[in-house]
């Protein structure tokens, strides 16, 4: 039976996590349509927006923390030194969406004068002036790098789905939780 060189149990978990998140905070977005401008539940799905956006900056610290710290495993012997460059390109890619898209996200709340609160545990003021016109632009920016944070994202799960179901090889099963 072949070895399979699994990612440390901590990161695994930090990416499924960062899996959910990502779901969370960009489908939540859908729910703003539900509720009138102005209502308190609309304020809520805002506000739930942004304090999952801020728990995302964390496990992608988090992560990047575990990345840095614990022995990772080489590379997948199933992949091509293409393959191999392909994907460490999708994944540079992936983290720079997962550090920039929540960050211009919490710059736009602070340019719509609002402050950013983590479930209410803790709150941020605005550290900037409001300016609701180039605030208009940077949504248009973060909408932007979210779709295409999500569409990186489904490419990333669409190949690691190959990999495991058409190839049959290690590279998903590297990073599935349990033992």
């Amino acid at each position: 039976m072949e070895t399979v060189h699994r990612y440390p149990a901590a990161l695994r978990a930090i990416h499924w996590v960062t899996v959910a998140l990502i779901v969370i905070v960009y489908g939540i977005t859908y729910a703003e349509g539900l509720f009138e401008r102005g209502t308190a539940a609309r304020a809520m799905v805002w506000s739930l927006h942004i304090s999952f956006g801020l728990l995302l900056i964390a496990f992608v610290a988090a992560r990047l923390l575990v990345r840095a710290t614990a022995p990772m495993p080489p590379p997948s012997a199933a992949l091509s030194p293409l393959i191999h460059m392909a994907s460490k390109a999708a994944h540079v890619l992936l983290y720079v969406l997962l550090i920039v898209t929540p960050l211009v996200g919490v710059y736009l709340a602070f340019l719509r004068g609002n402050e950013v609160s983590l479930f209410g545990l803790f709150t941020i003021p605005s550290p900037v002036p409001v300016d609701r016109t180039f605030g208009r632009q940077v949504q248009e920016v973060h909408e932007w790098l979210a779709n295409a944070l999500v569409l990186v994202a489904l490419v990333h799960a669409l190949a690691a789905l190959w990999h495991h179901f058409i190839r049959r090889d290690d590279v998903l099963r590297r990073m599935l939780p349990g033992h």
